[in-house]
This record gives structure tokens, sequence and C-alpha cells, in this order.
């Protein structure tokens, strides 16, 4: 008998998901979101009962004369031919698998990357060329946040058109001394699952104490301009320099080009979903840097779109592109998607211009403690220019 208890193999197909474990003997019983859905003494079980827009919760028991010996978690979801060309992150299978040996993470391939950086709660633990990497050198005791980042060539993007965007890009690049012709033709992905406690999750199902209910979610989303002052890569303009908001990432800071704040209260009958925007003000100097204009973008160019899943399951769409009111530039631009659920999971993904700095927070519940969700610094306004690579993220919870 083996002396790990850990899955073997994971298989995805449209409308099937398979999966087998270490036969370490005994009875073996499988859960779906709590819901007992196995019993027997075969180390493996395939579930045809999917949504392909929904994240699954499996949990394995090992059962020794009526006794619970081991237990695996997997969270994984089922495998979509519809893709979201806009944003592929949203629609990829990404699986985490939590043992007591072992937390495996697996990742649906992306077209033409080659690489990719895993990193665990901000450090860097290994560059891998395959689509999956096991972990076996962690705390049982913390919550682990693990990061995948990989990059790839507008070229290669799915978009259409992607060659022309790709030397169009390669020629601001060449063009502006603040950025690079690598950064703006490159695209990057970063992936991000959060891991409550594990020593916490790997209990019997009739034993795990769930998480309070969330009754509020708190999502808060910021760009703003790291130097104090900018110059402007339209060097015929008479408006040669921009203010900045002179300051790094700050969840409570009231500097900002834009500010989105949006609160889901499940306590509302109506799950009430409040949505906050702000816009702060422009100011541009002349080559002299004396103040030439001033003046406050319209903040149209934000707009939220609500998402009734299920009960207990709500998301928005935000869509946000706001220009310069001083100049005539492109807008600055972003997309998110939001799953937030009463049980405390959520999923979230979105893209981004690379400039100007952006920072995205969320919390779950009043007075608790904000999570850094996303943040990316600028790689100067030429990445403005709608032809430069996004920057694609996703962040998942697990418990």
């Amino acid at each position: 008998m083996s002396q790990r208890f850990e899955i073997k193999s994971v298989t995805h197909e449209v409308g099937r998901i398979a999966f087998e474990w270490d036969d370490a003997g005994g009875t073996y019983h499988v859960y779906k979101d709590g819901d007992h859905i196995y019993e027997g003494t075969s180390p493996d079980f395939q579930d045809t009962d999917l949504d392909p827009n929904k994240l699954y919760k499996y949990t394995i028991e090992r059962h020794v004369d009526e006794e619970v010996k081991d237990v695996i978690v997997m969270q994984t979801s089922a495998l979509s031919m519809e893709k979201n060309i806009g944003n592929p992150l949203q629609t990829l299978v990404f699986t985490t698998i939590v043992a007591e040996t072992q937390i495996a993470l697996s990742w649906e391939h992306l077209k033409d990357t080659e690489m990719y950086t895993i990193y665990r709660n901000g450090k860097e633990l290994a560059q891998v060329e395959s689509n999956r990497y096991i972990d076996r050198d962690f705390s049982r005791d913390e919550t682990l946040t693990y990061a995948i980042h990989c990059e790839r060539s507008i070229a290669q993007s799915e978009e259409t058109f992607n060659n022309a965007r790709s030397f169009i890009a390669k020629a601001i690049g060449l063009l502006y001394s603040k950025t690079t012709e690598k950064k703006a033709s490159v695209e990057g992905f970063t992936m991000m699952k959060s891991i409550d406690v594990p020593s916490a999750l790997l209990v019997p199902v009739f034993d795990y104490q769930k998480p309070s209910v969330v009754d509020v979610w708190e999502f808060r989303y910021k760009t703003f301009i790291e130097d104090n002052m900018i110059e402007n890569p339209n060097v015929i303009s008479p408006n040669r320099y921009f203010l900045g908001d002179n300051r790094t990432f700050d969840l409570e800071s009231d500097a900002y080009r834009s500010y989105v704040d949006i609160e889901l209260s499940y306590k509302n009958p109506d799950d009430a979903l409040t949505f906050t925007k702000k816009i702060g003000e422009s100011v541009a100097y002349g080559l002299d840097k004396k103040i030439r204009e001033r003046k406050t973008a319209s903040d149209e160019g934000i707009i939220m779109k609500r998402q009734d899943l299920s009960k207990g399951e709500t998301g928005f769409h935000l869509e946000h592109a706001v220009g310069n009111p001083l100049t005539t530039a492109p807008a600055i631009n972003y997309e998110v998607q939001a799953i937030f659920r009463k049980d405390g999971t959520f999923d979230l993904s979105g893209f981004h211009d690379q400039s100007p700095d952006h920072e995205i927070y969320l919390r779950s519940g009043k007075g608790r403690e904000w999570i850094p969700v996303h943040q990316s610094r600028s790689e100067g306004l030429a990445h403005l220019s709608g032809v430069t690579a996004y920057q694609y993220w996703r962040f998942i919870n697990v418990h």
C-alpha cells in the first residue's frame, strides 16, 4: 500500500471530471461541496453533473474501521469550450489539491506560454515549463497564497489583428525612453489562489468548521500615478507635464486618477449592490512647469453591471474607460469580472493597461482586514496607446 494519500491524476473533458488517488486501503467517501456523492473501495471517481461556470470543492476521505484516517481537498472547475478571448484567464481551469503531504497546483495551458514562475506568499519558489507544480515544504498552520505568472507576445494573442497590434506596440517600445519594446509587446498573466489554513481544511466533512456566512463584500479599485509629476509623451502638446499622485500602493489614500468602490450586502433582502465612482482632478503644466489648466474628467466611462447567478451567489462586470480631459489621449482601460458568495468564496478576474498604477483590494465583512488582490506598477503613459499589451489576472480562494 502507498505511504502517501494523494490524488494521482485529474482528467478534464467537456462535461466530465475524473480523478484517481492512491489506494491506501479502506473505504473511500467523496463529497462535492459538502454533499456525499460516492462510497466504495475503488480509488477513483468521475463526475458528470457539472456547470462549466462553477468552481467545485471535492473532499475525499479514507475510512478504516469507521474512522477517518486521511483527507484530501480539491478545488477545480469543468472544462469549457466557450473561452473568453477578451480575458483568457476567466474560463481557465485552475485545479488546487490540498493533502497532508502536498499542495498541488495545475492549470489549463495558455497558448504560446513556455515558462511559469511560481510564488508563495510573495516569495518566488520555482520556474517550471510544465503547467503544474507540487509544493511539499509548506506550513500547515497559515493561509497560503500562490501566484503563477507567465508571459507571451501580443503576436501570439488570441485577439483579432494581433500581428498588427504587436508591430505597433514594438514601435512604441522603441520610441519612448520610459518603456521598452519587450514590455510594450508582451502580455502578462497572473493566476492567484488563496488557500485557507491546511490543517483546518484537512478534517472530516462532519467535523469541518464552516467559516461564518459573509453578509457583506467590499471591493475597491484605484488607478493612480506614482510620480509627483510626469512628462507628456506627446512632445508637440503645450501641456508638457501632468500632476501625479505622489504615492505608492495605499488602500486608504485619497490621491488617485480614478476610484471605484462596490459593496454587496446579503443582509438586504434584495442583496443590494452599491456602486461608488470618483475621478481625480487632472492638472497640466507648461514647459516652465507652471500650471496651464486643470479639469476633472467625466465618470461616464465607468460602468458596472450586476450579475445574479444563484441564491447566495452574486457578481458584477465592471468596465473602465476614463481619459485625460486636458489632452487628446487614449483612456485608462480595465475590466473586472467578479463573483462573491455567502459561503466566503470568491472568483475575480480582469485585465488592464500597463499604465498608470493599478491597485485592487477586497474584504469580506465590515471591520475585517482588506486583502490586496492585485497591484501593478505603471510602465509609462505610452502604454495607454490602446495597442500595447494588457496585464491579465485572476484571484480565487479555497476554504
